[in-house]
C-alpha cells in the first residue's frame, strides 16, 4: 500500500491558497482521482493560511482517518505507533522483551516468572526481584501495563532494569529478544483423563504449530477425545483458522467461502495444502461464547457443518468480515475490510453469530463487575463494594449481604479472608487483598466450569 504526498505551490497571502478549480486541474495533471480535488484544496488552504504553523503529517493522517470514519466500520481503522505495534504483536504473537512477567503487589511491582533461555534468565534476574527502574526512570509506582510498555521495545535494542533483592539493588542491562507467546494451551480434563482440553487464545502466526504440538502431547498423555475452547478468542489470522479447521475435515470439504464486493466467491477446501496432512478424527466438542469472534467463528462453523461437531456455551459474537493490513510507513498501517466470509454452507453470520447446540450460561460469579478501586474500606458504598460482596459470597466467605455498603459483616468477611490467605488482617480490602480475591475466584471458576463439564459430557457419550 502506498501513500502519496502532493506539494502544490503558489497562493497569495490573505486569500485561499488554492481554489477548487485549480485543485481539480492539479489533480488531473498528477493522475490523482478527481474526487480528491477538495481534499487537496483544503490541505493547501490550511497549510498556507492557518494562523499558526501546522504539522502536515497530522493533516494527512487526519484526512485518512476522516475517510475511514465515513465507512461506519469499526474494523477499518488507521493505526499509528503503539496501536500499530499492538496489532503487529498480536498477529505475530511475539514482541521484543526480556522474557520476564511482572505482578502487582501491595505497594510495588515484582518479577512473577522468568522464561528459560531469555535475556532476563541469562542476566541473572530472579523471581521475587522488586522492580525499581527501567532505563534509569522510576517505575515503582507504575501499573503493570505501564512498566511492561517501558521494558518492551524493538528486538536487538538494549534496556536496563534496576531491581531490589533483599537489601541490595542491582541493574541488569539486556538486549531485547523476540519473545513468543503461547496462543495454545492443553491439559487433560480433571474429571476424565481421556479428554484433552485445548484452549486457543488467538489465531496468530505460531498458532498452527503450537496447536499440532499440543494435540500430539495430549494424545501421548492418553487423550481419546478433545474439547476445543474458543471462548474469549477474538479471532486473528484467517490462514491459521483455515489450517486448523482443515485438520478436522475430510479433504475436499469446504472450510470457508470469501465473497468480494462484486459477489465473486473464493472457496477454501480442506486438504494437505492447508493442514500439511495432519488430521484430527477424534470425537470433539467446541466451546464458544459472546466473545468468540471472526477466526474463532470460522473454525467453529467449519467443524460444526462438516463433522457435526457440537457447539457448547453461548451464542458467538457474529463478525463476518475479512480485513487486510497494509503498511503505510514505518509506524503506520491501514486495516481495511475487504470482503465477507461465509460458512461452508454459504451463511453470513455477521451480527448474528453461531448458536450453540448445547446452551450453557456462565455462572453468576463469572459476571461480577471488575473492581476499579485500589482500596475499599468500612463506610464505603457503591458498585465496587457490591462486587466485593459478590466475590466474598461466591467464595463462601463469611455471611455477607449484597447491599453495596461496606458494613460490619463485610469487614468481618474481608478480615476472615485475609487471615485464611496470610494477608495483613485489617478488614480493609487493600490492593493485595483485592488481587487475591480475584485470583481465588478465577481459580474456582476454572475448577467448576459448567461449560467445560457440558462439553466433556458431549465427547464421552
Amino acid at each position: 500500500m502506498v501513500i502519496f504526498v502532493v506539494a502544490l505551490g503558489g497562493g497569495a497571502a490573505g486569500g485561499y491558497a488554492l481554489s477548487y478549480q485549480q485543485a481539480q486541474q492539479s489533480v488531473l495533471k498528477t493522475g490523482i482521482p478527481k474526487a480528491l480535488a477538495p481534499v487537496v484544496s483544503a490541505y493547501e488552504t490550511v497549510t498556507n493560511n492557518y494562523y499558526k504553523k501546522v504539522n502536515t503529517t497530522k493533516l494527512a493522517d487526519g484526512a485518512i482517518k476522516g475517510m475511514l470514519g465515513t465507512l461506519d466500520d469499526p474494523y477499518s481503522v488507521f493505526l499509528e505507533n503503539n496501536d500499530k505495534t499492538d496489532l503487529d504483536d498480536t498477529i505475530s504473537a511475539s514482541f521484543g522483551g526480556i522474557g520476564a512477567t511482572i505482578q502487582q503487589n501491595h505497594d510495588s511491582l515484582s518479577i512473577a516468572s522468568i522464561l528459560p533461555d531469555t535475556p532476563a534468565k541469562k542476566a541473572g534476574m530472579q523471581v521475587g526481584d522488586v522492580l525499581l527502574k527501567v532505563d534509569g526512570k522510576d517505575v515503582a509506582k507504575k501499573t503493570v501495563t505501564q512498566a511492561v510498555n517501558k521494558i518492551r521495545g524493538k528486538i536487538g535494542t538494549t534496556v536496563a532494569v534496576t531491581v531490589k533483592r533483599g537489601n541490595k539493588q542491582a541493574t541488569f542491562s539486556m538486549k531485547r529478544k523476540k519473545i513468543t507467546v503461547d496462543t495454545v494451551t492443553g491439559k487433560l480434563a480433571p474429571e476424565n483423563k481421556q479428554v484433552g482440553i485445548i484452549t486457543i487464545s488467538t489465531f496468530s502466526e505460531p498458532t498452527v504449530k503450537q496447536f499440532k504440538a499440543t494435540v500430539k502431547k495430549l494424545r501421548k498423555e492418553g487423550a481419546k477425545s478433545f474439547v476445543l475452547d474458543l471462548r474469549q478468542n477474538p479471532g486473528g489470522m484467517m490462514t491459521a483458522a483455515l489450517s486448523i479447521s482443515s485438520m478436522f475435515c475430510k479433504n475436499g470439504q469446504t472450510v470457508m467461502q470469501v465473497e468480494d464486493r462484486n459477489g465473486a466467491k473464493e472457496v477454501y477446501k480442506a486438504g494437505k495444502k492447508l493442514d500439511g496432512g495432519f488430521k484430527i478424527t477424534e470425537k470433539t466438542a467446541v466451546l464458544i461464547d459472546g466473545n468468540s469472534a471472526s477466526a474463532s467463528e470460522i473454525t467453529a462453523a467449519a467443524l460444526h457443518q462438516n463433522r457435526n461437531i457440537p457447539l457448547v456455551g453461548e451464542k458467538s459474537f457474529g463478525k463476518g468480515t475479512v480485513q487486510n493490513v497494509g503498511e503505510m510507513g514505518s509506524n503506520k498501517e491501514l486495516k481495511l475490510t475487504v470482503a465477507k466470509w461465509l460458512t461452508p454452507d454459504g451463511t453470513w453470520i455477521n451480527h448474528k453469530g453461531l448458536t450453540p447446540d448445547v446452551k450453557v450460561d456462565y455462572p453468576a460469579a463469572a459476571k461480577i463487575t471488575l473492581i476499579n478501586a485500589t482500596q475499599l474500606k468500612p463506610g464505603d458504598k457503591g458498585s465496587d463494594v457490591k462486587s466485593l460482596q459478590q466475590m466474598l459470597k461466591a467464595l463462601k466467605v463469611g455471611s455477607v449481604t449484597v447491599n453495596s455498603q461496606y458494613d460490619d459483616t463485610t469487614q468481618a468477611a474481608v478480615k476472615s479472608f485475609q487471615q485464611a490467605n496470610k494477608l495483613n488482617a485489617t478488614g480493609t480490602a487493600d490492593q493485595e487483598t483485592l488481587a487475591a480475591l480475584a485470583q481465588k475466584l478465577s481459580d474456582q471458576l476454572t475448577k467448576d466450569d459448567p461449560m467445560v463439564k457440558a462439553a466433556v459430557r458431549e465427547v464421552t457419550k
